[in-house]
C-alpha cells in the first residue's frame, strides 16, 4: 500500500518547517546543506557527490524492483523541502512604503523646517509660534542629585531655604524606587570658585545696614579630563541682614547651564567617543570611572549614553543624507546580535550598514554614515537606496536586485542595474576560498587579479586623474578582463555544482557586467575596499559589544559610529568635536544651520577660525 506523506501545520516563514520523510534519507541532510555558509574541503565535496550518485542508484534500483511508491515518496520529500525554501524567500519580499526626499535648493522652507523639527520630537506649540526653530533636545537624563533620591526640579527649588519634602496626596501610594545617586570620592580634584553678591545688594534694602555672609549655595559639575576626574565647584555667596532678618541675597551663577545635570558635556562625549573609537562598552567605562574616583550607577550611565545619542541624532541624519547625495556611494553591512524576546533563544540577527560617499575626482574626500536594520530584508533598505541618485558600489547580496512594489503599484529595485558597480575584492575572495580548498586551478584568476591591482597601484603612484586612469585601464586592464572572462566561461560548465570553484565562477559571471563597468570610467574604484576599511572599526568593536539590547540600541549605535568614524576619517579629535556639538545643540542650535555641525563642515569652520586668529 502506498504510504502517504504527513501533512505539516502552517508555521511562520521565519522558522523552517520540518518534513517527516517515510524513512531515512540515503544522504545526510547536514552533508547536503554543507558548504552553503562555510567553505568545504575538496575531498568532502567529492564525497558528497558520491553520496548523491548513491541516492540516484538506489532510486533506480527501487524502480527496477517495482517499489516505485517508496521512490516517489523520497523524491517528493526533497521537492517539498525545495518548495518550503522558495516560500521562505517569497515571504521576505513584502510591500514597502517609499518616500523619496528630493532637494531642489540648499535652503529649506519654513514648512520643511517645521516638519523636520517635529520629526525629531520638537514641541508642536513651539513650531507654530517661534520664528527660528532650534534643534530639539531630548529630555534630561535620569539621575539622582543627593543620597535621599530626590532631585530638585529647578534651580529655585535648590536655593529655597524653606524647602520641605513633598508629601504624596495618597499616603497608601508607594513611592517609586529610584536608583542611587552618583558618588564622588573625597580625593578627587576639585576646582572651587566663589561668586560674590553684587555691591548694590550687600546692603539691607529695608534697614540700610550691611549684610553678613552666612553660607553658600553650592553647584557641582563633574567634568571629564583625560586620565582624571575633576569636580568644578562654584560657591555662590549668600548674604543676610542680621538686624531685621528679612533680606537675603544670593550671588548669581557665573554661567547658567542649558541643561541641569551633574556631569559636563565632556563626560557625555567620552561615552560616545570611547565606545566607537576604542570599542569600550559603557559598563567597562563605568568601571574605569570608578577607578578614577567617580562611582556612577550603571543605569545612570546608560541613561547618559541614550540621551547623548538621541541629542546627536539630527546631525547623524543630516550626515547620512549628505552621503546619499554623493556621486558614488559604496555600501556594505555587518551583522549585529540584538536581544529580542519574540525570537527563539531571545536573540535576532540584525545588521549595521555602512555607506561611504565620494566625489567625481580621484582621491576626493570621503564621508561615512551608518544605518541599522533589524533584519536582512530588502524592504528595510529600499528607502535608503532609493534616495541615492549616483552610482552604487556593492557586493552580490540578492536584496540589491530584488523587485518590490510600492503603494502606487510601481516596481522598485534597491540598486538599479544601470547604476550598479561591482566589487573586485568579493570576486577575488571566492577564488581565494577555492584555492584554500586545494583547487589549484583557482591560482589562474588570482594571478589575473594581481595584475589588475598592479595597474591600479601604478595609476595611484603616478597621481593620474580620472580621465588618464580610465585610458590606462582600457589599454592595460581590459585585455586582462577578457582573459579572465574566457577562462571562467570555458571552465564553468565542467565544474561540480557545489564545488568551491563553481561557486566562484558563478559569482564572477553574475557580477561581470557590474565589475566591468568599474573599468569604463576612471572615476570609479574597482572594488568596495573603502567601505570594508571603514566598517572594520565596527567589526572589531562588535567583539566587545557582543550584542545590543534592542532595535533602538542598534539605531543609537549607528548614530554614534556615523559621527565618530567621520571624525577619524577627517583626522580630527572626536572628543573635541562631540563636546562642541553637544553644547551647541543644548544651547538651542538653529535647525536651518544643522548642516554646519556635520563633521567635515565643522572641521572646515574650525580651521577658518583658527587661521583668522
Amino acid at each position: 500500500m502506498r504510504r502517504k506523506l504527513k501533512k505539516q501545520p502552517n508555521r511562520s516563514a521565519s522558522k523552517a518547517r520540518s518534513f517527516v520523510a517515510p524513512g531515512p534519507l540515503p544522504v545526510s541532510v547536514d552533508l547536503l546543506t554543507a558548504g552553503v555558509q562555510v567553505e568545504l574541503d575538496a575531498d568532502l565535496e567529492l564525497d558528497r557527490q558520491r553520496r548523491a550518485e548513491a541516492l540516484k542508484a538506489k532510486l533506480t534500483r527501487m524502480l527496477a524492483q517495482g517499489d516505485g511508491a517508496a521512490a516517489i515518496d523520497q523524491m517528493m520529500s526533497l521537492m517539498l523541502e525545495m518548495e518550503r525554501t522558495n516560500d521562505r524567500l517569497a515571504w521576505r519580499v513584502l510591500l514597502a512604503n517609499r518616500y523619496r526626499f528630493g532637494r531642489s535648493t540648499e535652503k529649506l522652507s519654513r514648512d520643511e523646517l517645521k516638519q523636520l523639527y517635529l520629526v525629531f520630537g520638537g514641541d508642536a506649540a513651539v513650531a507654530e509660534t517661534q520664528v527660528e526653530l532650534p534643534v530639539p533636545a531630548p529630555a534630561e537624563p535620569e539621575q539622582i542629585d543627593d543620597a535621599s533620591g530626590a532631585a530638585p526640579e529647578s534651580e529655585a527649588d535648590s536655593e529655597s531655604e524653606d524647602a520641605t519634602p513633598a508629601v504624596s496626596a495618597d499616603p497608601k501610594k508607594k513611592r517609586r524606587k529610584r536608583v542611587r545617586s552618583i558618588q564622588v570620592a573625597p580625593d578627587v580634584e576639585r576646582n572651587e570658585r566663589t561668586s560674590l553678591v553684587p555691591e548694590e545688594e550687600r546692603v539691607c534694602a529695608l534697614c540700610g545696614k550691611e549684610k553678613k555672609a552666612f553660607g553658600c549655595v553650592e553647584h557641582q559639575l563633574i567634568t571629564w579630563v583625560p586620565a582624571k576626574i575633576v569636580v568644578e565647584v562654584e560657591r555662590r555667596e549668600k548674604l543676610a541682614c542680621q538686624s531685621c532678618r528679612k533680606d537675603v541675597s544670593v550671588a548669581p551663577r557665573s554661567q547658567a547651564p542649558n541643561v541641569v545635570r551633574k556631569v559636563d558635556a565632556s563626560l557625555l562625549a567620552k561615552l560616545v567617543d570611547e565606545k566607537c573609537a576604542l570599542a569600550l562598552p559603557v559598563d567597562r567605562q563605568r568601571r574605569e570611572l570608578a577607578r578614577l574616583g567617580l562611582d556612577v550607577p550603571d543605569k545612570t550611565l546608560q541613561s547618559y549614553w541614550g540621551y547623548t545619542t538621541d541629542l546627536l541624532e539630527p546631525i547623524a541624519v543630516a550626515t547620512l543624507s549628505e552621503v546619499f547625495g554623493s556621486s558614488i556611494v559604496g555600501a556594505d553591512d555587518s551583522h549585529l546580535k540584538t536581544l529580542d524576546k519574540s525570537r527563539k533563544h531571545g536573540v535576532s540577527r540584525a545588521h549595521l550598514w555602512c555607506f561611504v560617499g565620494s566625489g567625481d575626482t580621484v582621491g576626493s574626500p570621503e564621508s561615512v554614515a551608518y544605518g541599522f536594520t533589524p533584519s536582512w530584508d530588502a524592504t528595510e533598505i529600499i528607502d535608503w537606496f532609493s534616495a541615492i541618485d549616483g552610482f552604487i558600489q556593492c557586493d552580490g547580496y540578492a536584496g540589491y536586485s530584488r523587485e518590490i512594489e510600492d503603494d502606487d503599484g510601481q516596481t522598485l529595485v534597491a540598486v538599479p542595474p544601470e547604476r550598479r558597480l561591482g566589487c573586485g575584492m568579493h570576486i577575488r575572495s571566492k577564488f581565494h576560498a577555492a584555492l584554500l580548498a586545494k583547487d589549484g586551478r583557482a591560482s589562474i584568476p588570482l594571478k589575473l587579479f594581481a595584475d589588475l591591482y598592479k595597474v591600479e597601484d601604478d595609476c595611484k603612484a603616478r597621481g593620474l586623474d580620472a580621465d588618464a586612469r580610465g585610458e590606462e585601464r582600457r589599454r592595460r586592464s581590459a585585455p586582462l578582463l577578457d582573459v579572465l572572462d574566457d577562462w571562467v566561461d570555458k571552465l564553468h560548465p565542467k565544474l561540480l555544482p557545489k564545488s568551491p570553484l563553481r561557486r566562484a565562477t558563478t559569482y564572477a559571471i553574475n557580477q561581470r557586467l557590474f565589475f566591468r563597468r568599474c573599468f569604463d570610467d576612471g572615476r570609479f574604484e574597482i572594488d568596495n575596499g573603502r567601505v570594508e576599511r571603514r566598517i572594520r572599526l565596527f567589526a572589531v568593536a562588535r567583539r566587545n559589544f557582543l550584542f545590543t539590547g534592542s532595535a533602538r540600541g542598534g539605531e543609537r549605535l549607528a548614530i554614534a559610529f556615523t559621527l565618530v568614524d567621520n571624525c577619524l576619517a577627517l583626522g580630527i579629535e572626536p572628543h573635541r568635536y562631540l563636546v562642541d556639538a553637544i553644547g551647541k545643540i543644548e544651547a538651542g542650535w538653529p535647525m536651518q544651520r544643522l548642516s554646519e555641525l556635520i563633521p567635515h563642515r565643522w572641521a572646515t569652520q574650525q580651521s577658518a577660525e583658527k587661521r583668522s586668529q
